[in-house]
């Protein structure tokens, strides 16, 4: 006997019921997924337009020091103080910042905007027990331990560790005894941790933000006093080298090895004057015999005009580049306390001096009239008026918020000036949220 007409209308309407509600989730899925892939695509996308304007403000950076001519790099370059250029600059719906990080150098400002020189830090691999003494935040126990880490031997000092100690953690690892090649590797160092490597300032923006002024209620860590407590990454490197040459690329004149006549040669022919030629002539005839420039501008002969000559046409380092010295005309004031011989007034003195627009900074030799011989000619060596490696640090952010932070260490002591260096810190958030655009955190 067949079935009721109207119950096979019912059966069929309900497959087909079935079947709607089989191709709406299908497609709904579907449509989930393209959605999904659009906006994998889409951030795709993204990336890769933000690593463009990333590398289009490193070449622009490095644009901007190839075109540095001039002798001596000072607090006035326009590529290391230049808002209206670097901060936000428009780029094809999107803009872009060059962030520069470093501590008050004496004028009031903490954040800038252009590329921060490294000969403006200490450079961890040849700075002293009594220069690293001076880092704000340090302690005698992390300085006898980097002494350890960068030395060649197995022999700790007071307050130091050796691979005993390395050897004895969980775990376990060997000193380096060997160059410091980043300052990240510090975190391997004994009685360094992340509080006094990168200090407060976690986000790397040079600001005081609320949450680094708020004690234990959010991350990081801080003291709550109102002011931005710095690592000791604002003020150290891994990387600054000063060629020894002249400014105009000419090798200078080895003091121990050249012999009276030649050394009065390029002397005259610098026009260096009679009465400091003759003291310089006098010390060479004695063969007196020195591995630093301080006993060659300890003289009252000696004057800012003669030690500029001095300091560009003789050198007693061996090999092409010396390493490890500060630019006085850049460095924050603790890395100025740290050079040998110098009291709190004449750090003062420096820093003051080196913001008078007349006075030339393009050699060393301005610190002479400032110090007096004595003092001079204890810091000569440790000290230059230019900078080779650069730290250019930029931002890039599209409209949608999407946006990137690399940091790259350039060079320009040989050409043509390269990116040594590059990694991506957008890991730390956008630097400055208030500029990000409403609704973006």
């Amino acid at each position: 006997m067949s079935r009721p007409r109207g119950r096979r209308r019912g059966a069929v309407l309900v497959l087909v019921l079935m079947l709607m509600v089989f191709v709406v989730a299908l497609a709904l899925a579907l449509g989930r997924e393209a959605r999904v892939e659009l906006s994998v695509a889409s951030a795709q996308v993204d990336q890769v337009r933000l690593r463009a304007l990333c590398d289009s403000a490193i070449d622009r950076a490095l644009a901007e020091l190839r075109l540095d001519l001039l002798p001596g790099d000072t607090l006035r370059e326009p590529w290391r103080d230049d808002e209206a250029t670097f901060r936000g600059a428009p780029r094809d719906g999107a803009r872009v910042w060059w962030l520069l990080i470093e501590p008050d150098p004496g004028d009031g400002r903490e954040v800038r905007f252009g590329f921060r020189d490294e000969a403006s830090k200490l450079d961890v691999n040849f700075a002293t027990r009594d220069q690293l003494l001076m880092l704000p935040g340090i302690t005698d126990e992390a300085v006898d331990a980097i002494l350890d880490w960068r030395d060649d031997d197995d022999e700790p000092e007071d307050l130091g560790a050796e691979s005993a100690y390395y050897g004895a953690l969980q775990p376990p690892y060997l000193a380096k005894n060997s160059f410091i090649e980043s300052l990240d590797e510090l975190r391997r160092v004994r009685g360094i941790d992340d509080l006094m490597l990168y200090g407060e300032d976690r986000n790397r923006n040079g600001i005081l933000d609320p949450c680094e002024d708020d004690g234990d209620r959010s991350f990081p860590p801080d003291d709550a006093d109102g002011f931005l407590d710095r690592g000791l990454i604002d003020y150290l490197t891994v990387y600054s080298r000063d060629p020894n040459v002249r400014q105009d690329g000419q090798p200078r004149l080895a003091w121990g090895a050249t012999d009276v006549g030649e050394l009065r040669a390029r002397l005259e022919a610098a026009g260096l004057e009679q009465m400091a030629l003759d003291r310089l002539l006098t010390l060479k005839s004695t063969n007196m015999q020195t591995t630093s420039l301080g006993p060659l501008v300890i003289w009252p002969e000696i004057d800012e005009a003669a030690a500029r000559i001095v300091l560009e046409e003789l050198t007693v380092v061996e090999g092409a580049v010396v390493p490890g010295r500060v630019n006085v005309n850049t460095a924050a004031r603790p890395i100025l306390a740290g050079l040998p011989g110098l009291e709190h007034e004449d750090v003062e003195a420096i820093m003051q001096a080196r913001l008078e627009a007349q006075r030339d900074l393009s050699s060393p030799a301005w610190l002479l009239p400032v110090l007096g011989n004595e003092k001079f000619a204890a810091v000569v060596d440790n000290v230059t008026c230019r900078s080779e490696q650069f730290t250019v640090h930029v931002v890039a952010l599209l409209e949608n918020g999407r946006f990137m932070r690399v940091e790259a260490l350039v060079d320009r002591s040989v050409p043509p000036i390269r990116v040594l260096t590059r990694r991506d810190m957008t890991h730390l958030g956008f630097p400055f949220p208030g500029e990000r655009g409403a609704g973006k955190p």
